[in-house]
């Protein structure tokens, strides 16, 4: 996967002078700002924490700066601290009380990784800010309370309450203070929530001043410069890149995140000593300043979230600058996130974008962790091309099924009806945990991504028991559930276009004397002719759906509580329960006056479910296949009644 990383990173660099490829990779390594979405109520609360040096006026501010948008990451210029003891060197940061600590801190850098000759000017201006706006006591130190605004000063002493000013009190005063007075939140710890803090000197960022580019080279050498530093035992003159497979100056010193390798464990050294660590794994400056900057734009742009919940990264391989791939993975991202409206717009985008060639990706998934993110799985080297044909059998199969249809759209199956129809969700669940379920996410995706196995009876188990957990949950609104029996018999077709369903899908069973009359049923049986042809009981029990939802529709004009889905237990229903069953339906289709005037329908029915008490048939099968039948009469009441206001038109 580094080698993914590294070809993207080598075209965001290709055309740069050193120069500014130093600037482009300290730029991808800059905190990304925690933007939030409008519909936060405290939105307007995340901004930029500033803390004003001022020189000419002896005093230091406190205020607010530009809102927290991705947009002003690169004005921003923050980052974060590569190890928990690194030095508070940034001065913009990713916490407010390092600035307690910056100005010394910086100078004890220099002091510490530099020459004495180095950034003399620098180190002298530094020294100033130190003697005027700090106390230091050892390695802590803190702002003169005497130096802030007079109104800001009252403020942090009231908040202090008598407390003696040390470094511990000065942070917890300043979050207090910037977080009900500067930001005007009611919570004393709300500024925990932000990302940028910035020091500014007379008004300015560090970089808008004379000293920019001593700041930048300090920064830089941070960043990057110390691995390859050839004091260091892990860095060797002569030695073989792990990455670009050449003989250079490599380090075996770096800290490329481990996250990226698809392990959670320490993985360059294990075993083998300082002396030896370039043996494990070395790599060049160059490459290294690739990998990171390719990782940085998977990070920002190669995000997304599976179904709109299990967090991934996709990345592209054997690419080159020709290609649109951006947007590709734009689509792709957009298609696998939750719109369920969209794929076939999704898929008119992917005919447009006309790639002269095919590209692989490979998906990286993920959960948070405090330190970082622990890997839940990866699926490697999915074709470009393949996405494209899922989604177009996708299309197909829907076509095939409505034509263009307009009112068949709750009907349709959309990508992530996978998600809605399969697994535990807010509308058939409270509160469900996505950790009990998301190993089997990502198998039945890596099953369509990779044409794999999938086993058909854990679908259908898996189907009724959501859609038994959504109908009680919505307290037996058959509205809740009435589309899905048929969104599912779409999903077997598809399914079984792209992978392959075993465990008894395409069993053939049953016999039949009587033909199908109705055009629409006759047509739905042939475009699912994998789940029906020949299999005369699954077409009985079909049948047998659509006759329920004609007395369905009786009881629902005459609004009753109980309907003739009570009849059906959603927990299965064994083959020798289903002559009675059919039996019951009969005399209820009497009650209502159906019988007669589906009686040929009907005749069809009993035809076709003679013997099936004999059949493989298994409980959750029986009851998904009534409810299918049910489904796809709702459906056709809403065709024909939409067909009938167009005629009236």
């Amino acid at each position: 996967m580094i080698k993914s990383f590294q070809e993207i990173g080598k075209l965001q660099l290709e055309g740069l002078s050193d120069s500014e490829k130093r600037k482009k990779f300290l730029e991808t390594q800059t905190i990304l700002p925690n933007e939030q979405n409008s519909d936060n109520d405290d939105a307007d609360k995340y901004r930029e924490i500033i803390i004003n040096l001022d020189l000419n006026n002896d005093e230091i501010e406190i205020k607010s700066g530009d809102e927290l948008y991705e947009e002003n990451r690169e004005q921003f210029f923050g980052f974060d601290l590569l190890g928990r003891r690194s030095k508070k060197i940034y001065f913009t940061c990713n916490n407010l009380y390092y600035h307690l600590l910056t100005v010394p801190q910086m100078l004890d850098y220099i002091d510490d990784k530099f020459q004495e000759s180095q950034f003399k000017e620098f180190k002298f201006f530094l020294e100033n800010l130190k003697d005027n706006f700090y106390n230091t006591s050892g390695k802590k130190s803190f702002f003169k309370l005497e130096k802030f605004k007079d109104s800001t000063a009252d403020k942090l002493t009231e908040y202090l309450n008598d407390k003696e000013i040390n470094h511990k009190n000065m942070q917890n005063v300043l979050e207090e203070y910037v977080s009900k007075d500067i930001l005007g939140s009611t919570r004393k710890n709300f500024v925990n929530n932000l990302d940028i803090f910035s020091l500014k000197i007379n008004g300015k960022y560090i970089t808008e001043s004379e000293y920019n580019d001593d700041y930048i080279d300090i920064v830089y050498f941070e960043r990057q410069g110390r691995f390859f530093d050839q004091s260091e035992n892990m860095v060797k003159e002569y030695a073989l890149c792990g990455t670009c497979n050449e003989k250079k100056l490599v380090t075996g010193k770096i800290d490329i995140p481990t996250k990226f390798y698809v392990t959670s464990s320490p993985y360059f050294f294990e075993n083998l000593n300082d002396n030896s660590a370039y043996k494990s794994f070395g790599i060049c400056q160059e490459c290294y300043q690739e990998v990171m900057v390719g990782i940085s734009k998977v990070e920002q742009n190669y995000y997304g979230r599976l179904f709109n919940r299990l967090r991934y990264y996709v990345i592209p391989k054997n690419i080159n600058k020709d290609e649109n791939y951006d947007r590709s993975l734009e689509i792709i991202k957009d298609i696998f996130a939750d719109q369920p409206e969209g794929d076939k717009d999704h898929f008119e985008k992917f005919k447009n974008l006309k790639k002269k060639r095919n590209f692989k990706m490979d998906f990286l998934f993920w959960r948070p962790d405090q330190a970082s993110f622990i890997v839940l799985d990866s699926i490697d080297d999915v074709s470009y091309d393949d996405i494209k044909a899922i989604f177009r059998s996708l299309r197909k199969v829907n076509q095939d099924t409505y034509g263009h249809e307009s009112d068949a759209r709750n009907y349709k199956l959309y990508f992530n009806d996978l998600y809605w129809l399969l697994f535990p969700n807010y509308r058939s669940h409270n509160s469900p945990d996505p950790k009990l379920y998301r190993k089997e996410m990502l198998n039945l995706f890596d099953s369509i991504m990779k044409d794999k196995d999938i086993d058909y009876n854990y679908l259908i188990r898996k189907f009724i028991t959501i859609l038994n957990k959504r109908y009680y949950f919505n307290k037996k609104n058959e509205k809740e559930v009435i589309a899905h029996p048929l969104k599912m018999n779409l999903m077997l077709s598809w399914l079984n276009q792209i992978t392959n369903l075993k465990g008894g899908y395409k069993v053939r069973e049953g016999s039949n004397f009587t033909e199908i009359e109705d055009a629409d049923i006759r047509k739905f049986f042939e475009v699912h002719s994998e789940t029906y042809e020949h299999n005369s009981y699954r077409q009985g029990l079909f049948l047998l759906g659509i006759l329920m939802n004609q007395v369905l529709k009786e009881q629902q004009k005459e609004n009753k509580s109980a309907n003739i889905l009570d009849k059906l237990s959603f927990d299965g229903m064994p083959v020798r329960r289903v002559k009675k069953f059919t039996k019951d339906i009969t005399e209820i289709l009497n009650i209502y006056d159906e019988y007669n005037v589906n009686q040929l329908l009907h005749a069809q029915m009993i035809d076709r479910v003679q013997g099936i008490e004999n059949s493989s048939l298994n409980k959750d099968e029986v009851v998904f296949y009534i409810l299918s039948g049910l489904s796809f009469g709702r459906y056709l009441g809403h065709k024909y009644y939409n067909n009938k206001k167009g005629d009236e038109k």
